[in-house]
């Protein structure tokens, strides 16, 4: 049962901390199969075309089937190159756009924060919390005598009588 709740509690920590991202990826996944199955039911009359050059085309090429073009993201639907020239014939994604831009924000507005650390928080995190481990004596050895201010907090295992072990009756 402490196993579990040990591993819950760190998974529940572990989607605190990358639950953001793991949203962004999971939601930008959705987002474009919703786009591909929309790129199948839209006729030709409907696509956008863009014409670029080959460089152009190559340097605003995200994905096989995506284009960033002008800060907007275009999922294609087809290419048709003619006499050097890139027919695109692809669909303005907003979602994706609005996605990546939030994003974008989070990341620059996390960036960009300089405020210091509370010296409440510090001085919560450098408590100490667990007593200090003595090594077991088994022969009777002294344990070297620290002095830390939570010691005596906690009972010692050590019997403070020298006893002789039981007698069996047999």
């Amino acid at each position: 049962m402490k196993k579990l709740f040990s591993i819950g509690l760190v998974s529940l920590f572990l989607l605190h901390f990358a639950g953001v991202y793991t949203y962004f990826g999971v939601r930008l996944m959705a987002i474009r199969q919703e786009m591909r199955l929309l790129l199948k039911a839209t006729p030709d009359e409907k696509l956008e075309l863009i014409q670029l050059t080959k460089s152009e085309y190559q340097k605003s090429l995200h994905e096989e089937d995506e284009l960033e073009l002008n800060g907007k993201m275009y999922d294609i639907a087809r290419v048709e190159v003619k006499e050097g020239i890139y027919f695109v014939y692809a669909l303005h994604d907003g979602a994706e756009d609005n996605l990546l831009g939030f994003l974008n924000e989070v990341l620059k507005r996390s960036s960009s924060d300089k405020k210091p650390v509370p010296s409440q928080l510090v001085s919560f995190m450098t408590w100490v919390y667990l007593p200090v481990e003595h090594p077991f004596n088994f022969f009777g050895e002294k344990a070297s005598n620290t002095s830390f201010h939570y010691c005596n907090l906690y009972s010692s295992i050590e019997s403070p009588l020298n006893t002789p072990p039981p007698k069996s009756v047999v």
